[in-house]
């Protein structure tokens, strides 16, 4: 009889230290992410390219970080998606860059870099060489780690349960635009859903089974756009009714088509890997033309810029040009919260936060999934 007690006893106890670890399921058309891992470029740099630069880089001073309170190598006045999700996950405090990780804990973590491209650049002075396939190679090893630490059979389900945030390629086509939209469409194009296909692959190889991919914003109604493009002569370029140049949003709409069926072919190809295909665009487009509805007052110009009708007469950013000048001159609007862009290419936070929040619902998202909270892993 007391043996029998006993082992009730041990059985409770055990239970008691396994629930941590437990995995809920998630209720119908939803995902309970145990974990955010971000693979991006600027857009969604939780510092990495401030770190490995030593603090040196624009996102590590004034004026980035100013509605946080401080710069935290984020190319924004506060936070970015990635850490938007993970805190009403429930998950961690923030996204944790990479570089700042070596432990081997399960916890979420932002692989992303400013300047990163799915296919290697040359001669770009802001590119980046840790482009999506050094990203997931880094991923490879962090996770090699956590499983020594608590073994494959303990770990896979984690891996299986979290969220894989692709959001890169947007410079790609950036970079590319120089050489002509020709080149972007029959060179560049393919080479990045080549590359975006291999990364994906890899990750799934390792365990990813949802994985969130964006496609390219409106770059069309960025200022550094309006502005660079007033060199050109009149009648090369039009806007839409929104004020943005209809020449780089067909280019844009063209390259998101592209990743719309990459998200279904890879999802058909792959038993249990869903790729969710978020469409950055047309949830950009929505708060564009419903602009009061979000609390904004400036689509066009940036809030940190150096003057001019789109407020990017500029070098550097924070001047509006796409370069890591620190001696930039500048001027900073008083409400970022009231601007789509705080520095004519990157986003404010008040702009990620809506996008977080159309993310969270399954808003924007096909095949349609919402996010729920509270899977966090605890060993």
């Amino acid at each position: 009889m007391a043996s029998t007690v006993l082992a009730i006893f041990a059985l409770f106890i055990v239970s008691l230290f396994s629930q941590s670890a437990a995995i809920r399921s998630p209720k119908e058309g939803s995902i309970c992410p145990t974990a955010v891992f971000t693979f991006a470029d600027s857009l969604s740099d939780g510092g990495n390219r401030d770190i490995e630069a030593g603090g040196k880089t624009l996102s590590g001073m004034y004026p980035y970080g100013v509605t946080y309170g401080r710069p935290t190598g984020r190319y924004s006045d506060g936070l970015v998606i990635p850490d938007f999700l993970i805190q009403k996950l429930h998950l961690e405090n923030l996204g944790i860059p990479s570089l700042e990780f070596n432990g081997t804990e399960f916890v979420s973590l932002n692989f992303g870099y400013a300047g990163a491209t799915v296919i290697k650049v040359e001669n770009q002075p802001f590119s980046s060489p840790h482009i999506f396939s050094a990203q997931v190679d880094d991923f490879v090893r962090h996770r090699s780690k956590v499983v020594g630490e608590y073994g494959r059979e303990d770990s896979s389900p984690w891996y299986e349960n979290a969220l894989y945030m692709v959001e890169i390629g947007g410079d790609d086509i950036n970079f590319g635009l120089p050489l002509g939209g020709g080149y972007v469409i029959n060179v560049t194009i393919p080479a990045v859903i080549r590359g975006l296909a291999d990364g994906i692959h890899n990750l799934y190889s390792h365990g990813a089974r949802h994985v969130l991919l964006y496609n390219m914003p409106r770059a069309d109604c960025s200022p550094n756009y309006l502005q660079s493009f007033q060199q050109f002569p009149e009648g090369m370029y039009h806007y839409d009714k929104d004020g943005c140049i209809v020449e780089i949003a067909q280019l844009i709409s063209y390259f998101n088509s592209q990743l719309q069926a990459l998200a279904a072919e890879l999802t058909q190809e792959y038993p249990g890997l869903t790729v969710y295909y978020f469409d950055w665009f047309a949830a950009n487009t929505y708060v564009l033309e419903n602009m009061e509805e979000f609390g904004f007052t400036n689509s066009l110009q940036s809030c940190c810029g150096g003057g001019g009708k789109f407020n990017c007469d500029g070098d550097g950013l924070c001047g509006c040009a796409p370069l890591n000048h620190t001696d930039a001159v500048y001027t900073v609007c008083e409400h970022p919260s009231e601007y789509f862009t705080f520095d004519g290419i990157h986003y404010t936070e008040h702009f990620y936060n809506i996008m977080s929040d159309f993310i969270l619902a399954g808003n924007y998202i096909t095949p349609k999934v919402s996010l729920e909270k509270g899977c966090k892993v605890i060993v």
